[in-house]
């Protein structure tokens, strides 16, 4: 008669059995190619849904991280770059990790830049559909990664988020320049859409940076 201790140790081994079975099986189920791999995460329980803390402040890049797990420990995430003065979604991406651990390394560079906070991913939803549409009237489009990248959102809803997204900076549009901005041709558009004095900018003087708000 097997003693109490092997016992444990043979129940513990064949749960171990049957979750690798498990996910073998989930691996196998996953649909080939990455878009349909993300477009088959949407169906994952949401594992967060991360935004700027700071996403309030139109004069800063909102930062968006959505992941969901699926049941075999794979992670998709889908990353924004948003900006809510003007440019709408400037960059952006979804991605599938083998393992959390992996992710986890996107996650601590997302956060090394930006305080994060957690969010509804219906807020997420509609923050990056408010700045496309924002963005879409100034002749500016967003990053075409981005469809990918919403794929992760699965059914998020933004009509359902009461939030008041906002945009610009008082009632104007607001360009603050990126490191990777073609700054004078965004200039000349902004120009040429709204005359000379129909947006405000952020400029380098010396270094530093200096608002311009006065028209």
């Amino acid at each position: 008669m097997a003693k109490p201790s092997a016992k444990r140790r043979q129940k513990k081994l064949q749960r171990k059995a049957s979750k690798r079975k498990e996910k073998q099986r989930a691996v196998a189920s996953m649909p080939k190619g990455r878009r349909a791999q993300l477009r088959a995460s949407a169906d994952w329980p949401l594992h967060e849904c991360l935004v700027t803390k700071s996403w309030r402040d139109t004069s800063e890049i909102v930062q968006i991280l959505v992941a969901r797990k699926s049941p075999a420990g794979q992670v998709a995430a889908g990353a924004f770059l948003v900006d809510l003065g003007c440019l709408g979604v400037k960059a952006a991406f979804g991605r599938l990790f083998e393992t959390e651990k992996e992710y986890k390394e996107l996650r601590k560079e997302v956060e090394s830049r930006q305080k994060m906070t957690k969010a509804d991913p219906n807020l997420a939803a509609k923050i990056i559909r408010e700045a496309i549409a924002y963005a879409k009237n100034l002749d500016f489009h967003p990053d075409p990664n981005y469809r990918g990248a919403m794929l992760v959102l699965g059914d998020a809803d933004p009509d359902t988020c009461d939030e008041a997204i906002p945009l610009g900076k008082d009632g104007k549009p607001y360009f603050v320049p990126g490191p990777d901005d073609k700054v004078n041709l965004i200039m000349a558009k902004l120009t040429r859409k709204l005359g000379p004095d129909g947006f405000y900018y952020l400029v380098p003087v010396d270094g530093d940076a200096k608002d311009q708000l006065e028209e």
